[in-house]
């Protein structure tokens, strides 16, 4: 079980690889102001995939939340206090969340991380995938920096796949 902000979620529909997401996880937890942000442009792909993920394949659990500071938009603040209350992991990749996140100790993981995990089991198939999926992410506008792309390159070398 996990909770995950909007940014993965909307990156990973966007190019069609929402499953990375209930592969790994089976189930993953997400706020309603999440929800909210996704579902605001009713005819993007991230959309449709998500509303099908919510409302018939079920493997998206939608919840009320409280906002846990208002140093951050409302999406990952709620997404903070969904984590809090749930107490489980949180993927998310805003650096000032990720922050604030780790001081409440609240277990913290990237788009990246998501990744680099579906390599090692065996639902991205091999290095080749993955980085396909890291452009694919980056040429539909998931901005990575330069440090976290360097980090992530230098972790899948260390994968044996």
């Amino acid at each position: 079980m996990v909770v995950v902000n909007s940014s993965p979620i909307i990156a990973f529909g966007k190019i069609g690889r929402l499953e990375i997401l209930s592969k790994l996880f089976s189930n993953i937890h997400i706020s309603e102001q999440v929800y909210k942000e996704i579902i605001f442009k009713p005819n993007y792909a991230e959309t449709i995939a998500v509303k099908k993920a919510v409302e018939e394949d079920n493997w998206v659990k939608v919840h009320k939340s409280r906002e846990v500071t208002n140093l951050l938009g409302v999406g990952e603040s709620s997404s903070l206090g969904l984590a809090l209350k749930l107490k489980q992991p949180l993927i998310i990749d805003d650096k000032k969340a990720v922050f604030i996140a780790n001081t409440l100790g609240i277990e913290c993981h990237g788009t990246l991380y998501v990744i680099l995990l579906a390599l090692k089991k065996k639902i991205i198939m091999n290095k080749k995938e993955a980085i396909d999926v890291v452009n694919h992410l980056i040429s539909n506008k998931l901005y990575l920096s330069s440090d976290v792309l360097s980090e992530f390159y230098a972790m899948l070398e260390k994968i044996k796949v």
